[in-house]
């Protein structure tokens, strides 16, 4: 977050330059990577600096970008490892039911009776299903399936997801 306090979604990262006429390459770390390359401004580092994009491709995985007054490789490659953001209110609308992994970490889990069992620490990508890893208070970590017959409901305004455990879960 910038200091005009203003919420952005982490959509890529620059991983070094391409070519030697300004180029980047960028790892998309979105599922919409058609619509991180219409953006017209892309906000860079833990400031947020706004770089007016010339021009955006994707390539192999890869999106090519191209930003204003930034014509040759040397003078983009002090952008490696800058995480690009655009403002959230520009982020995709999800479908009821679909979370930013950013609205998930740091929710805090309770089962269907109240029981406390820790806080989401991190979201883990496995390919048929994210996993929660739940940090108990005492430090231990609980792996939890994001599917329906686990995580049971979401609330976002009272910061909790209840889940229903599956038999053994917990004594893993």
């Amino acid at each position: 977050m910038s200091a005009d306090n203003q919420h952005y979604l982490v959509v890529g990262e620059v991983l070094k330059p391409w070519g030697y006429r300004g180029e980047v390459k960028i790892k998309i770390l979105t599922d919409y990577p058609n619509r991180l390359i219409k953006h017209k401004t892309l906000y860079l580092g833990p400031q947020a600096r706004a770089y007016q994009v010339e021009r955006a491709r994707l390539h192999s995985g890869y999106a090519l970008l191209k930003f204003v007054g930034l014509d040759t490789d040397t003078s983009v490659a002090k952008l490696r490892g800058e995480l690009i953001q655009i403002p959230m209110e520009e982020a995709a609308k999800l479908k009821r039911g679909q979370y930013y992994h950013h609205e998930i970490i740091g929710l805090n889990v309770v089962t269907p009776a109240d029981e406390s069992l820790g806080v989401v620490a991190e979201i883990l990508e496995t390919g048929a299903n994210d996993v929660y890893l739940v940090r108990t208070p005492q430090g231990k970590e609980i792996l939890l399936p994001a599917i329906q017959s686990v995580v049971k409901k979401i609330d976002l305004d009272a910061k909790t997801m209840t889940v229903e455990l599956l038999p053994g879960l917990v004594d893993l």
